[in-house]
């Protein structure tokens, strides 16, 4: 055992997954090149950064406990601040006895305790996301419960707080849409049921607390749903054969994720809901695994969604952490476009670029549910297929009209999910800057890249002597009376 602990203790020494100690006050950052003047606003961003206490270890990438940062960036200057999220889960791991739910970590639950509840308690350990929801910072995983954090210190506000409106318990989605001319969060819940599981889609205004369902979908086998598409009419779900029956998940003492099957003989379905209705139609195509969707639209009466696909859902065990330490995985799914068109039940598939890449961006507030041209997003692999020739890591940029792209990288750092922010004014879809942050793989630190999201030329390096983990998702916010 003690060999085991010790195994799983070197991740947090490992590149990218090392952390520094929190930097509660903002701490003014080494900025060399240029910030431009017109962008003023909060980088703020999540990530697993604990991954072994006590007894305790984090047997999957996504169980990390999560840490919450921000980039502050006014008139050309930036400061850096951190903080541990303050958590249920976290409190739990420190007097060890983690009992909730956790993505793939068995929990410590007694014999006892799993008959009085069969259904293990769902997590508040929100590494996965972090979004503005009116005049509120919402941390999020897949569970039930998301946590406020305060703007200026970062520190964690409590659960945020849902109206009775029948969702209680539902595991919600990390990646929410937002539909700008309504002014609503739209996202997924999912129940599991003794008999099946129950998918459905809500919605709420920006600083609102109680969720209107607009439709739902039933299924006797529940696939792991990270992310979805949204056009102004429809929701996509995109049904991988990564599944599970609710019932096998009952009394068990299993991490949440360790119940799915890969089952590629069910194929892939695509499940289009009408917002007006909640009427489903269903497609299917081949078998893939896909974490993330790109984006969706509508071409006449044919629904469009673009994700970015595995051939199968070995990615999963990949991002166990005792494969972690051994090699670091490869995030680079291909670039797939899944054409759906009325009377015709099988979906068209369509490779649209040969750049692998993970942590789509686009130019969202004018693009999301439209047609669109650009498409961001890291590019993160062993250099070599033996895994003998380091880890390289690149933000790419894809012409999605040409199928061309181009990338920037400074051949040092670990590249996370880029963050477009477009020029005040700006009138082309990739006017603006691409925010992503790298961490160091030989030394403790880390850097903000502010990139030309139109040439992919480095503007700024913004230098912060800390190890920043390796994240998943954020958001900027523009600072208030910034024109926008």
């Amino acid at each position: 055992m003690p060999q085991v602990q010790t195994r799983f203790r070197e991740i947090e020494s490992m590149a990218p997954f090392r952390r520094s100690p929190d930097v509660h006050r903002p701490h003014e950052a080494a900025v060399t090149g240029k910030v431009p003047e017109w962008l003023q606003g909060d980088l703020l961003r999540t990530c697993p950064a604990v991954f072994a206490q006590g007894d305790w270890q984090a047997r999957h990438w996504f169980d990390g406990l999560g840490q919450v940062y921000a980039f502050r960036i006014g008139s050309g200057a930036v400061s850096f601040q951190s903080r541990l999220l303050d958590s249920e889960a976290a409190r739990e791991v420190a007097a060890g006895r983690a009992q909730r739910s956790s993505f793939g970590t068995p929990t410590g639950r007694t014999p006892w305790q799993r008959l009085l509840q069969p259904v293990q308690r769902s997590t508040d350990n929100t590494n996965v996301n972090i979004v503005q929801m009116g005049d509120e910072l919402v941390a999020m995983t897949e569970g039930a419960q998301q946590l406020r954090i305060d703007a200026a210190t970062l520190r964690s506000l409590g659960v945020r707080p849902y109206g009775q409106d029948g969702l209680d318990g539902n595991l919600m989605s990390a990646h929410p849409h937002r539909d700008f001319a309504r002014r609503q969060v739209v996202n997924l819940a999912t129940n599991f049921g003794s008999s099946g599981g129950v998918v459905s889609l809500y919605e709420h205004g920006d600083g609102e607390h109680t969720r209107r369902v607009v439709g739902s979908w039933r299924t006797e086998r529940v696939p792991y749903l990270h992310s979805f598409g949204l056009t102004p009419s429809r929701a996509v779900l995109l049904a991988h054969p990564f599944s599970v029956k609710p019932l096998a998940m009952l009394w068990s003492n299993r991490g949440y994720i360790d119940h799915f099957e890969w089952r590629p003989q069910d194929g892939t379905r695509l499940v289009v809901m009408d917002r007006a209705t909640g009427a489903t139609t269903e497609y299917e195509t081949d078998a893939m695994f896909v974490f993330h969707t790109v984006n969706a639209f509508e071409r006449g009466s044919e629904t469009v969604l673009d994700v970015l696909a595995y051939p199968d859902a070995a990615i999963m065990e990949d991002l166990r952490v005792a494969r972690m330490v051994e090699r670091l995985p490869d995030l680079r799914p291909s670039l797939v476009r899944i054409t759906m068109r009325p009377g015709q039940p099988r979906a068209e598939l369509q490779t649209l670029s040969e750049a692998g890449f993970e942590f789509p961006c686009i130019h969202y507030h004018r693009h999301s549910g439209s047609d669109y041209r650009f498409a961001w997003g890291a590019a993160d692999g062993p250099a070599t297929n033996d895994g003998s020739g380091g880890y390289a890591s690149s933000i790419v940029k894809v012409d999605l009209h040409s199928g061309m792209g181009r990338s920037f990288s400074d051949g040092e750092r670990i590249y996370g999910e880029p963050v477009f922010v477009a020029r005040p004014g700006g009138t082309d879809e990739d006017d603006g800057v691409l925010l992503s942050v790298g961490c160091s793989q030989q030394q403790r630190s880390s850097a903000l890249a502010i990139l030309d999201a139109r040439t992919m030329a480095l503007l700024a390096s913004v230098e912060v002597p800390a190890a920043i983990p390796l994240g998943f998702h954020g958001s900027f916010v523009h600072a208030q009376g910034a024109n926008t």
